[in-house]
């Protein structure tokens, strides 16, 4: 991820009370679109496709999350709300409408950005959680899919993180949402576990980009 190196630099930087919320898209993560596209027969050799559930997403996990936020933003009408949508995406869509004055809908430009001035970021199944760990940021997982059986370990990005970092349940969400927007940010504290970053990206240290100039240097002939 040649831009980590910009979020290693916001945990400089004190956050406002500020949420960002990525939207948690439908099938992130899921193979779901690709093996409707090319069949079971295509996937054959690597056995993986029988692990999955083309009827399963995340849409309801998100439909939910948001539903905290709503609640949350209009019994906290001074903390801003962000929800990051990608770019393409429609903020025209039905669970979109009516949103508090507080909650802020972006829908063009890179997310990242949006690291500086967030205190609490929430998402699910995408490498922006690595760029907030990067970034130093509070970190809130919606986590109340667990009850569903067909949900497999396969199907979760792996950030090991530490259990308050994860709302297991609508009322959980809630309380450690509130949690993190009153606690106060120390940038020299560490707050999250960067053993994700190591094993998705090989770059706990923010050095890769460093180590990847080198190699290019010692292993490039000038004829």
């Amino acid at each position: 991820m040649s831009r980590l190196s910009e979020s290693f630099a916001i945990k400089n930087i004190l956050p406002k009370d500020q949420i960002l919320y990525y939207a948690i898209e439908n099938e992130r993560g899921l193979p779901n679109t690709n093996v409707k596209l090319y069949g079971n027969k295509f996937f054959e050799d690597l056995k993986d496709h029988k692990k999955y559930n083309y009827n399963y997403n995340w849409k309801e996990l998100h439909i939910k999350t948001l539903r905290i936020l709503k609640k949350f933003a209009l019994k906290n009408p001074k903390v801003s709300i962000i929800i990051k949508i990608k770019t393409g995406e429609t903020p025209n869509r039905k669970e979109y409408v009516k949103l508090p004055e507080n909650i802020k809908i972006h829908y063009f430009g890179v997310g990242h950005k949006l690291l500086k001035e967030s205190k609490v970021v929430i998402a699910w199944n995408t490498t922006s959680i690595l760029e907030a760990i990067a970034a130093n940021r509070f970190i809130l997982l919606p986590y109340f899919h667990k009850k569903n059986k067909s949900l497999k370990k396969d199907d979760e990005m792996l950030l090991n993180l530490k259990k308050q970092n994860y709302g297991y349940s609508e009322n959980n969400f809630y309380e450690k949402l509130n949690y993190f927007v009153k606690k106060k940010y120390n940038k020299n504290i560490t707050y999250n576990n960067q053993y994700s970053l190591q094993y998705h990206l090989g770059n706990m240290d923010n050095q890769a980009s460093l180590r990847l100039n080198n190699f290019i240097k010692k292993n490039l002939v000038f004829r």
